[in-house]
């Protein structure tokens, strides 16, 4: 049987028409997500950044990192190497090794569909919908269930085998006299390879490229569906940190400002406190804008899902409908863009309202400048 599959169906104008209505109401229920996006993000972004800055100028650094009473539930500076004593085991194939993480990758060789599909507009407003299936074997991470597939036969994914990827960290990592909280273990994330021993025997796997291989037959060359292969990544100690955080006894914790903001920053490196504040400020407003995008394109899909049935109406003749949906786009990228404005403005006005007066008054100035400029030109 041929790994690939094509299917032609055909939607009529009618059940297209009823589609976009429905459409209608995830348009607005996107339009009202996005709203509320804009303005949590505003306040949020706000809120951190003076949670930040204040931090930045209370902050106290450690020299000794050593615990003391009289910074005891403030915000400290650290830095030195994160060091733990732990052991961390995977039983299923007697690995014991000192490390901050230990990461088991697993990888299934399986059946995997992918689905590609071509939309014509037909005389009449039907449409056309040409979807083609493809298969493929490929090593993918997690156990794909085939049942969900269009075409099931000799596309079967199984497996004898039940390994699982997990990860864990150690519970007991210090810097200097410091036990750090799982947060900030959890930042700790420079994986390494973990070298397998490559004459390891063993009955039920093989050692082969530094992966463990599970399954019959040639597995690296003629891998069989259901074949295994793992491998193994650590983080090893020592690594050389820098932290903000709380003192809390002997251990730091996330710090809470008095915004509401967590600051809990780990930094790779000997990093001083300013710079740390700076990459953290950056990255809020990198995160900012990114969430500003997001609500801006979710505006703009809500009002063309609204506008929709009036290009499925006119597609009875394609070109008709092409020509409204182009229109309908545009019209849905400036609606949207204005309403975005609309709501970073008021939500500006909302949390900052001495800097939205002064926009506010140097764009109106701008204005009746240019007005001015222009009018004084014609004459």
């Amino acid at each position: 049987m041929s790994d690939q599959y094509t299917e032609v169906t055909t939607n009529s104008w009618g059940s297209r028409i009823i589609g976009s209505i429905k459409g209608i109401l995830i348009g607005f229920i996107l339009i009202i997500v996005s709203l509320i996006l804009l303005w949590w993000n505003e306040g949020r972004s706000i809120h951190n950044e003076n949670d930040l800055k204040d931090g930045s100028k209370s902050v106290i650094h450690l020299q000794n990192n050593k615990p003391s009473s009289e910074n005891e539930n403030k915000l400290v500076h650290i830095s030195g190497k994160a060091e733990t004593s732990d052991t961390l085991k995977d039983a299923d194939f007697n690995i014991n090794i000192n490390a901050i993480s230990l990461k088991r990758d697993v990888l299934i060789y399986q059946w995997v569909e992918k689905t590609e599909e071509k939309t014509e507009k037909q005389l009449g407003g039907s449409e056309k919908v040409t979807t083609n299936y493809n298969y493929t074997k490929q090593w993918v991470s997690g156990l794909i269930n085939s049942d969900d597939f269009k075409v099931k036969e000799n596309h079967i994914n199984k497996s004898a085998y039940t390994f699982e990827s997990t990860s864990n960290n150690a519970q007991n990592v210090h810097v200097g006299d410091f036990k750090l909280s799982a947060d900030l273990v959890n930042k700790i994330n420079k994986y390494e390879a973990y070298q397998l021993d490559s004459n390891a025997k063993n009955k039920s796997f093989k050692v082969s490229s530094n992966k463990i291989y599970l399954g019959s037959g040639n597995l690296e060359n003629n891998p069989q569906i259901g074949d295994v292969k793992i491998s193994f990544e650590i983080v090893n100690p020592s690594q050389m940190v820098s932290i903000i955080s709380k003192q809390l006894n002997n251990t730091l914790i996330p710090f809470v400002g008095k915004n509401g903001s967590t600051i809990n920053e780990l930094m790779f490196g000997e990093i001083n406190a300013n710079e740390m504040f700076k990459v953290a400020i950056s990255n809020n407003n990198t995160l900012t804008w990114g969430l500003r995008l997001t609500g801006l394109i979710m505006c703009i899909l809500g009002f063309m899902l609204i506008l929709n049935p009036l290009v499925v109406i006119a597609d009875v003749v394609p070109f008709i409908g092409s020509i409204l949906n182009i229109g309908t786009g545009l019209v849905s990228f400036v609606v949207g863009v204005i309403l975005t404005f609309i709501t970073i403005a008021i939500a500006w006005f909302f949390y900052r309202p001495l800097i939205s007066i002064i926009l506010i008054s140097v764009v109106v100035l701008l204005f009746i400048f240019l007005i001015r400029k222009r009018k004084v030109s014609i004459k």
